[in-house]
């Protein structure tokens, strides 16, 4: 035996099956690549330093007015505190942003409601949203889109639908087409189906012209629920009041057909887009091959994988940790190998399904390709986070973690 199998071998030399709790999902930590070690002490005292400078250079950087002009600075720091149930720390920087004259910009206090949302502080985002006249800053329907927003993604659905019938007309502002839409997303999500389709003549008598972005959200909770018949009346409607489908449209109507394993329905779908003026997304084949690998059919994965990479479709993250567990399991490891490379370019991140073709490697005395993933992934950051996807992915404990479905949007 060479040393450098002996060397994989000593890194990668653990079962090749996935596993299968959500315990286990955490994925090889750097040392393992590095060689280095820590404890689980200071692991987390690192953490937490890190995570106190991340507070502390964040307020320093919000003294620059070019900073704080670049909602893209706003979001990691929030996104990464979040992730680390640090929520004081996201209130203590946002509600850091005060005083500094921005706050009498609208837009810029609109950023930090939709960041409270985002992070599912919705009473945070109520206490900015009732402060705002001492803030010198106007209420106007943005601002009140940005709340209702805010309580839909803290799942506050009762909330929504009570700030929708009570600030109009105390503050005197006019809903707009994103205000019905979230609000019609709000009834969907309380199971209310009836009452979103209500909204339609609401919309008619307030003169406001429904969007794509209206029946998609219809079209997902229907197809969602397993109501097809309902869901094919909004088609109609959608055709009535000319609002083109676009892919959010038919990944819908996807979602429930592989839902209720009717695969080759799906099938017809994804061919009649094209045909139809609409490219197929990631999502929309993420969600027909995820069909093909429950159907266990791997002649059908690879010939929508193929068709996928044909159509200058980028595979995301979701794609390879579907696809590349699979392909392990059926013994394709060729394809496997295949799907690692593209992922670790694609991606630049190693995950346990690229470990676990280095094991399948190494069993079949394929050191050379062994060699190739882990020079590939040492240059490149480790993924360490749980395989579960957000409560959106394609009806989330349905799919699991294979096909993230994408929250259809409340925009106009």
């Amino acid at each position: 035996m060479s040393s450098l199998y002996r060397h994989l071998g000593g890194l990668f030399r653990k079962t090749s099956k996935a596993p299968a709790t959500a315990a286990a999902d955490t994925i090889i930590n750097t040392s393992q690549l590095t060689g280095s070690e820590s404890t689980p002490l200071s692991a987390a005292a690192t953490k937490e330093k890190q995570l106190k400078s991340l507070v502390d250079k964040f307020k320093k950087s919000s003294e620059s007015s070019r900073f704080r002009r670049r909602h893209l600075n706003y979001e990691p720091a929030v996104r990464r505190l979040a992730a680390a149930g640090r929520f004081s720390s996201i209130h203590d920087i946002l509600n850091h942003q005060k005083q500094y004259r921005d706050i009498t910009d609208e837009r810029f206090t609109v950023r930090l409601l939709w960041l409270y949302g985002k992070s599912q502080m919705s009473d945070h985002a109520l206490d900015l949203f009732e402060e705002m006249p001492q803030l010198n800053c106007p209420r106007t329907v943005l601002s009140f889109n940005a709340l209702m927003a805010a309580c839909v993604h803290s799942k506050q659905f009762d909330k929504t639908v009570k700030l929708f019938h009570e600030i109009p007309e105390k503050l005197s502002i006019q809903p707009d087409i994103v205000s019905y839409n979230t609000v019609i997303k709000a009834f969907c999500e309380l199971g209310s189906f009836d009452t979103a389709v209500s909204m339609m003549d609401e919309l008619d008598k307030m003169d406001i012209q429904p969007t794509t972005a209206t029946f998609n959200t219809l079209l997902y909770a229907f197809y969602k629920s397993g109501r097809f018949d309902k869901a094919e009346t909004i088609w109609g409607l959608m055709d009535k009041k000319k609002a083109s489908p676009d892919a959010r449209s038919y990944n819908a109507k996807l979602h429930g057909l592989v839902k209720e394993k009717r695969v080759m329905e799906a099938v017809g779908v994804v061919e009649g887009m094209e045909a139809r003026g609409v490219k197929p997304d990631s999502f929309s084949y993420n969600v027909l091959i995820k069909g093909f690998v429950d159907e266990e059919n791997l002649n059908e994965v690879k010939r929508w994988y193929k068709e996928m990479i044909d159509n200058g479709c980028t595979p995301d993250l979701a794609t390879f940790r579907m696809l590349i567990p699979f392909a392990c399991d059926t013994g394709d490891i060729d394809f496997a190998h295949e799907l690692a490379k593209k992922s670790i370019d694609v991606n630049r991140i190693f995950f346990l399904g690229i470990q676990q073709v280095i094991n399948k490697l190494m069993e079949q005395s394929k050191v050379n390709e062994a060699k190739e993933l882990m020079e590939l992934g040492s240059s490149i950051r480790v993924l360490r986070h749980k395989l579960s996807m957000p409560t959106e992915g394609l009806g989330a404990t349905d799919c699991q973690h294979n096909c993230k479905q994408e929250e259809p949007s409340l925009q106009a």
